[in-house]
């Protein structure tokens, strides 16, 4: 992955956290922004697939995040966004930055590696040009 990737990941998570975001304020732009991506994929791989990649994601980042492991999905595919949510916004400002942000570049490297970077960038771009939460929730999917 190249530098540039990874930098819109951070400036993505940045843009919607707003300037000096405390822990609540990048939980809740960690959520809105997983929700669009949720709703930007949910049509292409469903919602066990995106539960399979979410979950993923919080195991792999949680190695480095260990308090990011109790948001992972249930074996139902249940994802609580606010579980998620909750343990981001308990954190310390850094920390809670560093979680989510490596979250979501975690969540972009495994997609990467399942359908490649192209589609990836293609499934996601409308997300990265616009960052507007949908108004409709993917909450829990």
């Amino acid at each position: 992955m190249d530098g540039q990737q990874k930098l819109w990941i951070a400036t993505f998570l940045s843009q919607r956290s707003g300037k000096n975001p405390g822990a609540a304020e990048t939980a809740d732009a960690l959520i809105a922004a997983w929700q669009d991506i949720a709703a930007a994929l949910h049509s292409i791989i469903g919602r066990q697939g995106i539960a399979a990649l979410y979950d993923r994601s919080v195991s792999l980042t949680s190695r480095k995040h260990p308090w990011l492991a109790g948001s992972r999905a249930g074996t139902d595919n249940f994802m609580d966004s606010e579980a998620l949510r909750s343990v981001v916004a308990q954190q310390n400002a850094s920390d809670a930055a560093a979680g989510a942000g490596e979250f979501l570049q975690t969540f972009y490297d495994v997609l990467i590696s399942l359908i490649g970077g192209a589609l990836c960038e293609q499934l996601l771009l409308p997300i990265r040009e616009a960052p507007t939460h949908a108004d409709h929730e993917i909450r829990n999917l």
